[in-house]
């Protein structure tokens, strides 16, 4: 969307010196203004080629993927970070104000998998309780599972969420799990 502020493009374009696109979008047809503009439109039609084009895209895709991420565990900081896109720009895609977005925007939140869970990102925590349930059945402590999960407390406890754990702690209860399979 064009800002309402912007100047239109005839009296941006008189500003500018012959031999620029802009220059030639404010109806200047002289050879060098029709050199930019030709030189402009080919770099675009390259980069369309290649993949590399970033026109609008509708941004329900890129939503809900995002949500689909946020279900398993990877919230939309992480993928942010492995994106490389500004957290307020995620969290319009994601709450819907944003209705289009750049087709490279898009295709780097699509590249982001559930492998990218961080170990504070909260996933579900029901197969983690069932393994629980049968390190429990198998002979092992709460305190025991606790100790070995890392706890230095005098009298360690098991204190895990029955919805959501955190991924590290997730990962711990695996590795235990394993150990002992």
């Amino acid at each position: 969307m064009r800002p309402a502020d912007l100047a239109p493009v005839e009296v941006l374009g008189i500003r500018k010196p012959h031999g620029t696109r802009l220059r030639y979008m404010a109806g200047c047809r002289c050879l060098p203004c029709r050199a930019a503009n030709s030189n402009y439109e080919t770099m675009r039609a390259k980069r369309r080629r290649i993949g590399l084009w970033n026109g609008l895209v509708k941004a329900g895709q890129a939503r809900r993927h995002m949500l689909y991420l946020s279900r398993v565990g990877v919230g939309r900081r992480t993928v942010g970070q492995i994106a490389r896109i500004s957290d307020s720009v995620l969290f319009k895609i994601r709450s819907g104000q944003r209705k289009q977005i750049r087709a490279l925007t898009e295709k780097a939140i699509l590249s982001v998998t559930p492998g990218a869970v961080r170990g504070s990102s909260l996933v579900s925590a029901k197969s983690t309780w069932r393994k629980i349930g049968w390190l429990l059945e198998e002979g092992f402590t709460k305190a025991e599972l606790a100790k070995r999960m890392g706890s230095k407390a005098n009298v360690p406890a098991l204190q895990l969420n029955r919805e959501r754990i955190t991924a590290t702690n997730a990962r711990k209860i695996e590795a235990i799990w394993r150990s002992v399979n």
